[in-house]
């Protein structure tokens, strides 16, 4: 009933606008280097009513806004991360004779999203230091039993965005004989 309404106001305005285009005179007047001048009010003499062809009014129609849109590739925002995932380690993985370095890895992301974001390892709970790139190197790992995940996190205003899911490792190191 609404949508009714408002469409019947506009189509109202609109016929009162007709009727005021209408009624409205334009007056012409040309100079002695020969430029024509218009204007709707007559502002000396020298201004003689134009004989201009009626005045062609159409009346707008609303827009109708999409009810649902699907993004194409071009609309798409290149800084949107589709997927954020911990590729290394992978859960209940057993390391061996690293040293007692972790090498972390998350899934790549675009240079556009290397502008906007950066990773943060989270390992046993302690966040790491937030770096630029998806491969990170951790040393003093010990033997047992840890935890790690990923965070991507916006650079400029350090805002956790996303979150990978937690693998469990098991760091093993060779026995000295």
């Amino acid at each position: 009933m609404k949508h009714n309404q408002t469409l019947l106001t506009l189509c109202l305005l609109a016929a009162g606008f007709a009727v005021q285009a209408e009624e409205k005179k334009i007056y012409k007047w040309t100079d002695e280097n020969g430029v024509i001048h218009y204007t709707e009010t007559k502002p000396n003499d020298n201004y003689k009513e134009a004989d201009l062809p009626p005045l062609s009014i159409v009346p707008s129609a609303p827009v109708k806004s999409p009810t649902t849109s699907k993004a194409t590739d071009e609309d798409a925002d290149p800084t949107v991360v589709e997927e954020f995932s911990l590729i290394q380690p992978v859960n209940e993985q057993n390391l061996w004779g690293t040293g007692g370095k972790l090498t972390a890895q998350v899934s790549a992301l675009t240079p556009a999203q290397q502008e906007k974001y950066q990773i943060q390892f989270v390992i046993d709970g302690k966040k790491k230091k937030a770096a630029d790139g998806s491969t990170q190197v951790f040393g003093d790992i010990f033997r047992g039993e840890h935890k790690v995940k990923a965070l991507l996190v916006n650079r400029f205003n350090q805002k956790v965005i996303e979150e990978t899911q937690t693998a469990t490792f098991f760091m093993h190191q060779n026995s000295v004989k």
